[in-house]
């Protein structure tokens, strides 16, 4: 990846994360509210990644400095998982965005070149830590290594409902790997994408990411096909959807969006490309559209997945329960495979009247699996939970689809973000204590706790063996074995089995008893006596015993105190002070048991009362307090004039009168008893109270002429006088008597009445009534006092007025009101008005007329109804005189359940389901008849196929039977279809749904669709046929084939064995009938089966076999392979020379296989010499110089050598008679000759007295250096010829530094007087030249002059001579001047050089020092 592409797709996450963490005020007007999500990256920290981290960390860096300052951020927190094989981690889990960021900075990547990595545990890291409805994007250039984790990290994905994003910016270049194929299924799961990133698509990708990050993100479709295909889809958009995407992916992705009339959408109408990556993927987006049915075609050229989304406030989500319930939080996030399944779907956005209507599950490829009728609930969705009616959910993976109306009557369509797998049940988990204590003879409770998915059967068994019967449980439970009365033949181990489908769970427990003492018995003993204090365990199980008090323990064997031999303790000469409590203890390795055992030591009691005397008056309250001691504590009892009083004392022996009386005057005595003796005390109480009238009789009734007696009783201590006042006359009681007395003490009234018998006002009159009707018989009286009316039956049945329950009741005015007039009604009723003064007597008869038999409204015979519907069964009564009873019997049982009778005598049934059905009869019966209607009721059942096998396998030519037992009311009609038929889009099946296949071929495989259908919908499942077809060898038509083959040694060899088959078939390889092993080195089985060795060698000529196999058969092919060699000559110069008459041999030795021929070829011409190595010519002669081929031909192929032959001539200088001895004279021109013949051509060489001179000698002008002993030397390979030339040149003598022509007009030597003079003249020349001096033209005598000191005063010049042989002269003169006779001649000592003719410069000057 490279460091543009990625820092673009930060960008883009940075806008994405922007919007996540910043939500427009727009947003917050929809009362979205801050969400609780997790903004995750799982980064791969290889080497590889280097220029992606940086870039991740420069783009994360902007997102969140940017984003601070918002105050709305719905994201809550941060993750951050790095992975580099085999490590994951350390996890960063963050709500600080700086934090994030730091952490983000301080990851470093390392290694590098690791392909795959461990990317599947990281994701399943970040799932586990991440809040629900998170955000993960996984960066990473390698497939997956750990992709075995994929189900656990799916299992997640539905359970957090979280998208995961893939960025890949490689694959380790194998997409059909498991390892990429993970990241594809959980991308799918999801609702994710993967990217693949490439330059050339950065803008483009980064709009689509930008838009995949949504706070309000809906799923309104989704598929995936394998193949090349077109689709057409309607769906539903709704007012509520503000943009819908359509994401497309696969090679030549086309989108087609037509509006809700017919009319394709483009760009004008405000469609958005968002990506276009050339035959890759494609998505579009559209802002607001019209509410309406959309049509979209799509179409690619090979496997593809299309992804419909929109941003909306309507959506939904789904819980998985197995029984019914009504709280989502309740439910799990998936089904459990092979129990019936409720949903409870958890709606928002969607308020009445808009309502659910339909619940589709679809499989992967978008293909409805089953449609679900959604009852309405009974809040009409008010709360938004709707739940569907139980079903069985597929075994393949699925998507739930919703389909509804908003509440104003547009249709939506909502798709679950993620799709569902059922959960497969573990086996039942048990769980017991790890010991359970019991008590003998005490009740023993041996828990179980089991949690299971499914339903189980649940057992114990004690040291192995059952208990008791084995229970069945449909969920998780909490069980009990129960023991009433533990012994020591209940210990043991107890085991807890559960058994389900899944599997099976136990647990263990063990029952360890404590001993158990026999309950305590306290002992009482007086002073001076002897107590033993008992202490038994009960049954036989081994224990200590101890005894302990005040927490010490007793061990004592011997004193007044001592342990009896049966564990009692002895307490001799008992005193006072041993009084008090004693512990027992038992104890074993189960544990200890303890009583407390009393020793009492009685004590007389002593008793003080107080008050000792007190005076009461009537309602006085009196407490009398009793205080007593002694041991054991005393009981206390008051008494009163002997007789004892327990109403009145409580517990501490105070003894209250509340409310005195006199007669509560008296002596009251306090007595406390207890074994050791009684004792008591007294106390006194007088009454005194002030005269009391009482009236006995307050109103006094009396007839007229009667007499009446007044009563007024008076008491009082003393007792009171009392007087009577009306008037001062006694006289009779008449009318006139009445009036009021006064009884005078203290006073009081008393009121006298005259009364009057009683006499009816209104009397009741017989009455006839039909039954059920109400009627009232009347009956008033009147007297003084008001009589009392009463009413009764001829048969003295007294008919009460306080009887609420009776449909006979007396009002209070007296009259009879009967209600709902029934049979048992009729007959005689008798009124009776009665006061002291008398009784009167009114009667009236009842008769009950008007009859008629139950008369039901006949309806339909025959009632349909959905599954979870709610429906009413009518039973309506058109007559019926009394009103009869209805009952409703269901296949000729009593009714239970969800059934209920309504007051109508309808019957109604709330959420259908299958059991419901049958035949239901309604009865109305009464006393004149009975009658009934009969209904069949049908549940209709959407169908449902049975769970059986989504995947079978045949052989070809083998007949298979597909099965597809679909069940629902009505009877589901089932047809079969094949995805890309051959020739047909339905296939025959049986009434039973069975798909029977003779002769099944290759062709036959693919997915097949079985559809069970019914008036009420209808169901399919997908189900994948494999046909195992026998294998094929390409270019092989039969078996036992034999193919002869050739190769090459060294070469590379490969045996074709392309097999195909299915399911691929297997191709192992054998050589000479021995099977070569998976590694073997030089032998490699290519992904085509084909055997390919390397480097072939000779002793690899065999017989090699290739078997294709696979559940249909087997098929081979044979190679036998024989190796050639291609021929081989060993290599020789390819030039061989040889001397002129010798006998050459040309070498030419060859290998090969088969054994090759050999000829021979001269200049091309075939010299006919057959298999002769190697090839001799005797005596060469120039006529056999030429170019000689040797030629090796074989099957395998042919070399040739060529070697070329020169015939080699010495070297032969020819005598010209030149002489060999010379002598020229200096620049006269010489040429030294030196021919010379040989073949080769012989190479010159010229030396001058052994020193290398030009290989042609000419000497344009002789020097006197040319002087020498010249050798000219031919060379070639055959040899060497030489010859000598003696040569002189004779040179004119030269004097160095003169002339001839040379004038040294004023140049001077000077030199002092006396003093000596050196004149050098040197001369060359060939043969030596003689020197003469000569002064003043005066001949010297010798060279010897050179050395002679001349002393003169005057001028003189020396000429130097130089006398040759040759006519020419040269002369060396030297100017001496005499400047002073006083003064040092200077004298310039000359090394004059040698001069060319010609050549004559100025002589050099030096002037001298002078001397004084």
């Amino acid at each position: 990846m490279t460091g543009v592409l990625l820092k673009c797709l930060v960008l883009a996450l940075c806008v994405s994360a922007h919007r996540l963490l910043a939500v427009p005020g727009v947003e917050e007007g929809d009362g979205s509210g801050d969400s609780a999500s997790t903004l995750a990256f799982v980064f791969d920290v290889t080497g590889s990644m280097y220029d992606d981290l940086k870039q991740v960390i420069d783009g994360a860096s902007r997102i969140l400095e940017k984003t601070l300052s918002r105050r709305t951020r719905p994201i809550k927190n941060f993750v951050l998982v790095p992975f580099h094989d085999p490590d994951i981690g350390p996890v960063s889990i963050t709500t600080d965005p700086k934090k994030f960021q730091q952490d983000l900075q301080e990851l470093f990547v390392q290694g590098g070149g690791d392909c795959p990595e461990m990317s599947i545990g990281a994701i399943k890291k970040a799932l586990e830590v991440s809040l629900p409805g998170s955000f993960i994007y996984v960066f990473t250039d390698a497939r997956a290594k750990d992709y075995r984790l994929k189900r656990d990290v799916l299992q997640l994905v539905q359970l957090r409902q979280s998208q995961v994003v893939f960025v890949l910016t490689g694959d380790c270049g194998d997409r059909s790997h498991p390892g990429y194929r993970a990241y594809e299924e959980i991308a799918a799961t999801s609702s994710g994408q993967i990217f693949h990133l490439d330059k050339q698509q950065v803008n483009e990708v980064l709009k689509w990411v930008e838009e995949t990050v949504q706070a309000m993100k809906v799923h309104l479709l989704s598929s995936n096909h394998d193949s090349a295909q077109e689709n057409r889809w309607e769906v539903p958009f709704d007012p509520s959807l503000r943009e819908v995407t359509v994401s497309l992916s696969g090679p030549a992705p086309q989108i087609e969006l037509s509006d809700p009339f017919g009319r394709v959408v483009g760009v004008e109408q405000g469609l958005t490309e968002l990506l276009n990556i050339p035959n890759s993927a494609r998505v579009v987006n559209l802002k607001f559209p019209r509410p309406g049915a959309w049509k979209l075609r799509v179409s690619c050229s090979g496997r593809h997945t299309l992804r419909v989304t929109g941003v909306s406030s309507l959506d939904f989500r789904a819980g998985f329960s197995s029984v019914p319930v009504s709280e989502f939080n309740d439910t799990r996030e998936r089904p459990i495979k092979g129990l019936p399944t409720h949903v409870l779907l958890k709606c928002t956005g969607l308020k009445p009247p808009g309502h659910l209507s339909l619940v589709e599950l679809m499989s992967g490829s978008g293909r409805s699996l089953r449609t679900i009728p959604v009852p309405l609930p009974s809040d009409l969705g008010q709360q938004g939970l709707w739940s569907l009616p139980e079903f069985r959910t597929p075994s393949q993976s699925f998507f739930i689809k919703v389909t509804g109306k908003d509440k104003d009557g547009y249709r939506f369509q909502r798709l679950s973000s993620v799709s569902y797998t059922n959960i497969v049940p573990d086996p039942p988990a048990v769980s017991m204590p790890d010991v359970v204590e019991g008590f003998y003879m005490q009740p023993a409770v041996i828990g179980c706790s089991v949690e299971s998915d499914i339903p189980y059967r649940l057992r114990f068994t004690r040291n192995g063996i059952p208990l008791g019967e084995e229970t069945f449980l449909q969920n998780s439970a909490i069980t009990s074995w129960k023991i009433a009365h533990t012994s020591a033949e209940d210990e043991g181990l107890y085991e807890c089995i559960a058994q389900s489908n899944a599997g099976q769970g136990r647990a263990l427990t063990q029952l360890t008893p404590p001993p158990v003492l026999n309950p305590a018995v306290n002992v009482t003993s007086s002073v001076g006596g002897v107590a033993v204090l008992a202490c038994q365990v009960k049954g036989s199980m081994r224990h200590n015993l101890t005894w302990h008090r005040a927490g010490h323990t007793i061990q004592a064997t011997t004193g007044r105190v001592k342990l009896l031999s049966d564990s009692s303790l002895q307490i001799s000469g008992v005193q006072s002070h041993d009084a008090g409590e004693y512990q027992c203890v038992a104890t074993n390795a189960n544990g200890n048991s303890r009583i407390t055992v009393w020793l009492f030591v009685p004590e007389a009691p002593t008793v003080v009362v107080h008050p000792q005397s007190q005076a009461f008056s009537r309602g006085d309250e009196i407490r009398l307090i009793c205080s007593a001691s002694g041991s054991p504590s005393p009981q206390l009892f008051w008494s009163h004039e002997n007789m004892f009083l327990t109403n009145r004392l409580n517990q501490y022996g105070v003894l209250t009168i509340k409310g005195a009386l006199p007669e509560d005057a008296g002596n009251y005595t306090c007595l406390a008893t207890n074994e050791a003796g009684t004792a008591s005390q007294s106390v006194s109480l007088t009454y005194a109270e002030v005269p009391r009238i009482t009236v006995v009789q307050q109103v006094v009734l009396v007839s007229v002429g009667g007499d009446a007696t007044l009563e007024c009783k008076a008491a009082g201590v003393p007792s009171p006088l009392v007087h009577w006042f009306k008037g001062e006359l006694e006289v009779g009681v008449q009318e006139i008597d009445a009036g009021q007395y006064n009884c005078v003490e203290n006073p009081s009234n008393v009121i006298l009445l005259s009364t009057a018998s009683p006499l009816f006002s209104e009397t009741p009159v017989d009455v006839t009534a039909n039954v059920g009707e109400n009627i009232a018989l009347p009956c008033v009286a009147r007297g003084l006092p008001q009589p009392t009316v009463t009413w009764s039956k001829e048969d003295g049945r007294q008919i009460l007025r306080t009887d609420s329950h009776s449909r006979t009741v007396q009002l209070e005015n007296g009259h009879l009101l009967i209600q709902s007039i029934w049979l048992d009604d009729d007959g005689l009723y008798i009124c009776e008005a009665k006061n002291q003064f008398g009784t009167i007597r009114a009667e009236a008869r009842v008769s009950v007329t008007g009859l008629e038999p139950p008369l039901l409204a006949q309806g339909a015979p025959v009632i349909t109804t959905g599954i979870g519907q709610s429906l009413s069964i009518p039973c309506m009564l058109l007559d019926g005189i009394p009103l009869p009873e209805r009952h409703w019997v269901q296949n000729g049982k009593p009714l239970s359940g969800r059934v209920f009778l309504r007051s109508d005598g309808s019957l109604y049934i709330e959420r259908a389901a299958p059991e419901d059905a049958g035949t239901y009869v309604c009865t109305a019966v009464n006393v004149a008849g009975s009658m009934n209607i009969t209904v069949t009721l049908e549940v209709h059942v959407p169908p449902e196929i049975n769970t059986g096998p989504y995947h079978y396998i045949a052989n070809e030519g083998v007949a298979i039977t597909l099965s597809c037992e679909a069940s629902g009311v009505p009877k589901p009609n089932v047809v079969w279809s094949k995805t890309l038929p051959k020739d047909h889009s339905s296939l025959q099946s049986d009434p039973a749904g069975y798909l029977h296949i003779p002769h099944p071929t290759a062709d036959d495989a693919g997915i097949y669709i079985c559809t069970a259908t019914s008036p009420v919908g209808y169901a399919s499942r997908e189900i994948q046929l494999s046909v195992n077809t026998l294998p094929k060898i390409m270019g092989v038509s039969g078996h036992d084939n034999t193919v002869k083959m050739a190769a090459e040694v060294g070469t590379e060899v490969v045996l074709p064995c392309e097999a195909e088959g299915s399911p691929s078939p297997l191709v192992t390889w054998s050589r000479n009938g021995h099977l070569i092993p998976p590694v073997t080195a030089g032998f490699t089985v290519l992904p085509s089966g084909s055997l390919k060795i390397t480097d072939v060698r000779l002793i690899d000529s065999k017989l090699y076999t290739c078997t294709a196999e696979n559940p249909a058969g087997n098929v081979s092919l044979s190679y036998n392979l024989h190796i050639q060699a291609k021929p081989r000559i060993q290599p020789a110069p390819p030039i061989l020379k040889a001397l002129i008459g010798q006998t050459v041999i040309l070498p030419c030795v060859v290998q090969g296989e088969p054994s090759p021929e050999v000829s021979w070829f001269y200049n091309g011409r075939p010299l006919g010499v057959k298999n002769i190595t190697p090839l001799r010519i005797p005596q060469v002669s120039l006529a056999d110089q030429g170019t000689y081929q040797c030629v090796a031909k074989n099957s395998a192929g042919q070399e040739t050598l060529e070697i070329k032959l020169e015939i080699l001539v010495p070297p032969e200088i020819q005598d010209d008679g030149q002489t060999l001895n010379l002598t020229v004279i200096l620049k006269q021109p010489l040429t030294l000759g030196c021919d010379a013949f040989g073949i080769p051509s012989p190479i010159i060489t010229w030396t001058k007295d052994n020193h290398p001179v030009r290989q042609a000698l000419r000497l344009g002008s002789s020097q006197g250096d040319s002087t020498g002993l010249y050798t000219c030397r031919a060379t070639n390979p055959a040899g060497t010829a030489i010859k000598h030339y003696s040569l002189s040149v004779l040179v004119p003598p030269k004097i160095e530094g003169d002339s001839t022509s040379l004038t040294f007009g004023g140049q001077e030597t000077k030199v002092r007087i006396n003093a000596s003079l050196t004149l050098s003249c040197l001369a060359k020349g060939f043969p030596e030249p003689k020197v003469h001096w000569f002064k003043d033209g005066q001949v010297g005598v010798s060279t010897e002059f050179t050395t002679s000191t001349f002393f003169s005063l005057a001028k003189s010049i020396f000429m130097c001579s130089l006398m040759f042989f040759v006519p020419c002269s040269m002369f060396c003169i030297f100017h001496i001047s005499l400047f002073d006779v006083f003064s040092l001649l200077s004298v310039a000592e000359w090394k004059l050089p040698c001069w060319h003719s010609g050549e004559w410069p100025l002589p050099p000057h030096r002037e001298g020092h002078s001397v004084p």
